[in-house]
């Protein structure tokens, strides 16, 4: 503000006075208010509600009143509704329910009216909930389980089912099983094996479906189908369950998937075959492992590499040293 004396005030729009006032009021005196518009109005008064009786209120539009009444709400009595729009509606809603008897709710559209009987369930009596998809019915019954007599359960999906009895199994017996996937039973049996005598889809699981279930409920075993599994699956599966080593194909394991789970079990190293790891591969594997450091080809390293693993494990670069040595020669 000490450069005040230099300043050409006439250059200033509104939103340049708007911006300015509310860091430094004390320019009021140099301000032409007719240049401000809504927003510039509305930006000001949010920050500093004291110029409120220099305000033309006919200027601000559904947005300008948004944007003002979530800051300083006492202006609700200068508000002309009417120009709100939907968003405009929902914006304000979301931070202030108080307004809601201001809004006509069939005008706001079904994400409007799900995100706010979300944030403030005692608005849910006002909304359509015909409007609601399956992702909004499932948000809103993970937070608001009382809101189930609502809901039309057909809209749900197979993967917002399996969300659902995740957390509430008590809506078993609305649930069109059907729908689930295996990817869905996978995910639904994980922390809900009890529902396992629901399920037809063993059969139709993928390896990946079947990774994940038994690093978790390694009791389903016995109905796997082994030949499923890719390397990624085998090495996501005995990182948790290393039990299962016997019956693993180590030839479909790559560089990445070996040390994925050499980091986490590094009691599988006779099984390996080194040439397939990148230098990625080594760098992520000896930052943890670094016992492996005599079966490394430094020179699959690059600079990326070398970067992350000296960040872990410093008393390699002498490594580092002798693999640029070797590519300069």
């Amino acid at each position: 503000p000490q450069f005040a004396d230099k300043c050409d005030w006439l250059k200033f729009d509104g939103a340049s006075w708007s911006t300015l006032l509310c860091a430094q009021p004390q320019f009021a005196d140099k301000c032409d208010w007719l240049k401000f518009d809504g927003a510039s109005w509305s930006n000001l008064l949010c920050v500093q509600p004291q110029f409120a009786d220099r305000c033309d209120w006919d200027k601000l539009d559904g947005a300008s009143w948004s944007n003002l009444l979530r800051a300083q709400p006492q202006f609700a009595d200068k508000c002309d509704w009417s120009r709100f729009g939907d968003y405009d509606f929902g914006l304000l809603l979301l931070k202030r329910p108080q307004f809601a008897d201001k809004c006509n709710w069939s005008k706001l559209d079904a994400t409007i009216q799900g995100d706010l009987a979300l944030k403030w369930p005692q608005l849910a009596d006002k909304c359509d909930w015909s409007n609601l998809d399956g992702y909004q019915w499932v948000e809103l019954l993970l937070r608001h389980p009382q809101f189930a007599d609502q809901c039309d359960w057909s809209k749900l999906n197979g993967w917002q089912w399996s969300r659902l009895l995740f957390k509430y199994p008590e809506f078993a017996d609305r649930c069109d099983w059907g729908k689930l996937d295996g990817g869905d039973w996978s995910s639904l049996l994980y922390d809900q094996p009890q529902f396992a005598d629901r399920c037809g889809w063993w059969r139709r699981f993928s390896g990946g479906d079947w990774a994940f279930l038994l690093c978790n409920q390694p009791q389903f075993a016995d109905r796997c189908d082994w030949a499923k599994f890719g390397g990624e699956d085998w090495s996501r599966l005995l990182t948790a369950q290393p039990q299962f080593a016997d019956r693993c194909d180590w030839a479909q394991f790559s560089g990445e998937d070996w040390s994925r789970l050499l980091t986490e079990q590094p009691q599988f190293a006779d099984k390996c075959d080194w040439a397939r790891f990148g230098g990625e591969d080594w760098s992520r594997l000896l930052m943890d492992q670094p016992q492996f450091a005599d079966r490394c080809d430094w020179d699959k390293l690059d600079d990326k590499d070398w970067s992350r693993l000296l960040t872990r494990q410093p008393q390699f670069a002498d490594k580092r040293d002798q693999a640029e040595r070797n590519n300069l020669s």
